[in-house]
């Protein structure tokens, strides 16, 4: 009889850890969680348009002709750095602008992210590739990079 009682017990007591395991951290479970960033424009991305970050740096990803991609990089164009972009010849940028974070102007120094609109024009290997430094500056190969493939569909 022992033995049956220590099972239920242990039975029991493996339940309730199971159960309430999610009531007890709330929080250790957002850390791992990624998170959706809204458009720097604060506007709804609609069905078929797709927003890149420097969290897709190196990444491959694969669209439909029919869809349209942001792709948004932090930038401090006070200091003289900005990003030099390239693309090839089947994407076209429909959007090519700087939005500052400090949208009153007074805050000097203050950055911002650079967006790019782009529509597909071609199927297949798409590449993007980006390169942060000031325009005077020779490559030094120590500058921040950006690069990524892109299968259009």
């Amino acid at each position: 009889m022992n033995t049956t009682l220590s099972v239920v017990c242990i039975g029991i007591l493996c339940f309730a850890m199971v159960a309430f395991s999610g009531c007890l951290d709330s929080d250790q479970n957002t850390l791992n969680t990624p998170t959706i960033q809204p458009t720097s424009f604060q506007t709804p991305v609609p069905a078929g348009h797709h927003v890149f970050t420097e969290q897709q740096n190196n990444a491959t990803v694969y669209l439909n002709r029919t869809n349209t991609l942001t792709l948004t990089l932090n930038e401090n164009p006070t200091t003289g750095y900005s990003w030099n972009i390239s693309i090839s010849a089947g994407l076209n940028v429909t959007n090519d602008s700087y939005l500052p974070s400090d949208s009153t102007g007074k805050l000097v120094g203050s950055g911002g992210v650079h967006v790019w609109d782009m529509t597909a024009v071609q199927t297949g290997e798409q590449k993007i590739s980006a390169i942060y430094m000031r325009p005077w500056d020779q490559v030094s190969g120590n500058e921040t990079r950006f690069a990524m493939t892109i299968i259009v569909l």
